[in-house]
Order: structure tokens, then sequence, then C-alpha cells
């Protein structure tokens, strides 16, 4: 049965953020952060197709694409969130706490939730929860074999630990194998390969179904083919746009002796990497409205390329 990959940002966000998988939300939560019971069990901003559509035709890519990565959700005890992020980027740890620590203190005098002192006025921080972190990467990150690090707030000197155990913070790498348990390796398989095991969970099976074409809507497709080379080509865009454009820079910086000479460089290199990308999706027949807002340039330089090009 074809099926989108597990990987694209809309495939993770319908199968992990709409309100009738939760059982597939709930299956990741505990086979990563082994928690037995997860009740009451709420998504936050679901997955909605219209949505998504409605940001997409307000030429807001970057903000569909960041939506669409993440997962974030409420139970009982704590809260967790998750994001997908298959290629290298930079300080990925940084972020990775900052979106954390950022939902954590969300939680900070939430009326209602605020346990009283003894004069009966609420403790703002106790309104404070628990939060279970899950990043799925798509690359080789850390040097060691482990698949999967949960890092919390600890004291390795000492071995010890806070009163409470308020952040978890995990990172999934999808390219190494020395899993710690089945359904881990279950998981893999899913965002990897497709090819889920029949002795898989239930729900791990259905998150495969979910994403089967023959389940999607035509605008589900259409939209999944659409972000499917909105990434390729924004990787191959930044991707490209900086590697020549600091081997220009350098070679110009050594050429005249001066630092400007690398910015200028990387400058560059970054309007002829733009330029080939743009009349490459040109030619594969993407408008030119959509090309503006792949490669993030105006509509009107759009225009100024493809005119210098002879197209």
């Amino acid at each position: 049965m074809k099926r989108i990959r597990a990987t694209n940002d809309l495939a993770f966000k319908k199968v992990f953020a709409s309100e009738e998988n939760k059982d597939i939300l709930a299956g990741i939560i505990r086979d990563f952060f082994d928690i037995d019971e997860i009740e009451d069990l709420k998504i936050e901003n679901p997955y909605s197709i219209a949505a998504f559509r409605e940001t997409l035709d307000n030429g807001d890519i970057p903000t569909l694409r960041h939506t669409l990565r993440d997962v974030a959700a409420s139970f009982k005890s704590a809260d967790y969130i998750s994001e997908l992020q298959m290629s290298h980027t930079q300080f990925f740890d940084e972020r990775a706490l900052y979106y954390a620590l950022k939902r954590f203190i969300e939680n900070y005098s939430i009326p209602g939730e605020m346990i009283p002192d003894s004069l009966g006025n609420p403790i703002r921080y106790s309104s404070l929860r628990p939060l279970y972190s899950l990043n799925i990467i798509g690359y080789n990150r850390y040097q060691d074999d482990d698949p999967l690090r949960i890092l919390q707030l600890y004291d390795p000197k000492r071995n010890k630990r806070m009163h409470k155990e308020y952040l978890h913070i995990g990172f999934f790498e999808l390219k190494k194998t020395k899993f710690e348990t089945v359904n881990q390796r279950h998981w893999s398989d899913y965002f990897m390969t497709g090819n889920v095991d029949s002795s898989a969970p239930d729900y791990i099976k259905r998150a495969n179904s979910v994403i089967e074409f023959v389940n999607l809507s035509k605008e589900e497709a259409e939209m999944t083919e659409l972000l499917e080379k909105a990434e390729n080509y924004k990787q191959l865009l930044e991707y490209t746009a900086y590697m020549d454009g600091i081997g220009e820079g350098e070679a110009r910086g050594r050429a005249d002796g001066r630092a400007e000479g690398r910015a200028e460089g990387i400058a560059e290199g970054e309007q002829n990497k733009t330029r080939a990308v743009v009349i490459r999706m040109h030619n594969e027949g993407i408008s030119n409205e959509l090309i503006s807002k792949i490669a993030d340039v105006p509509i009107e330089a759009v225009f100024e390329i493809l005119e210098s090009a002879c197209l």
C-alpha cells in the first residue's frame, strides 16, 4: 500500500495530533518515557487541514512547517511536546531546551490549578507541572551508539536529582539501532522504512495505515506533495548557498586580505544559488507565487530572475 513518508511534516501532525488518534500519541509517550497510565489526554492545537491551507494561502510557509512539526498535549500528571527534525541544524540542543522550558513555564500561575497556602492565597509556582519532551532526529547527532537519551535535572558529582523530576528532554536518533525496547525499534521502522512488523502494537500499525494515500483526502495529498517540494528546495537553497558562499568568500578574502571579502562572497553565493533554485523550480512547473514562498524571495525578484534567464 502506497503511503507518504512518516517523516513528512503533515504526516507527523496528522498521526500524532488528531483527536481520533489519541491512542497513537499515548502509545509513543508510553514507549519512550515508560509512563504506565496516561489519563485525560488532551491535544493542544489539533490537526486541521483547513488551518494549514489558510496559513499556506497567506504565504507563511515557515510558520506552516513549524506548526506541522510540533505536537503538544497534556494529560493528568504532566505535559508533553514533540518535534521532528530530519536535517542538521545549528544550536538544536539549545532550541530543544528553549521550547521545553518555554512550555514548562506556561503553566505558571494558572487560575484554578494553584494550591492555596495556609491563608488561602494561591501559590503561583504550584501550578507548574512535569514536562516530557521528545525530539525525533533523522541524523546522527551524538557520538555514541545509543538511539535514545532522556535528560533530566541532575547532579552527576553527587548522583542526586531534584525532589521532583520536572523535566524529561528526550532525543531519539532514527539512524541508530541499539534500541532499549522492541517498541522503540518498531517506531524507528515506522519512521524510517514504513515496514512495520506484524508483531508491532496495534497503535503503531494504525499509525502506518493513517498515512496510506488511500486514507488521505485529495487536499491532504496535494499539500503533502507541496510540503515535500518546499522541504527539498528549501534545504537545497540553504545548504548550497551556505557552502558555496563560504567557499567563494574564503577565496575572495584570501585574494584581497579583507574580512569583508568573505562576507561579500557568502552574499554573492547566496544570490547565485537562489537564482539557480528559482530557475529549477520554474522548469519543474511550480508557479511563480509558490516559488516566491518556498525560496523566501519577493515575487518581483522571481520575475526578474526568470526574465534574465529568458524564461
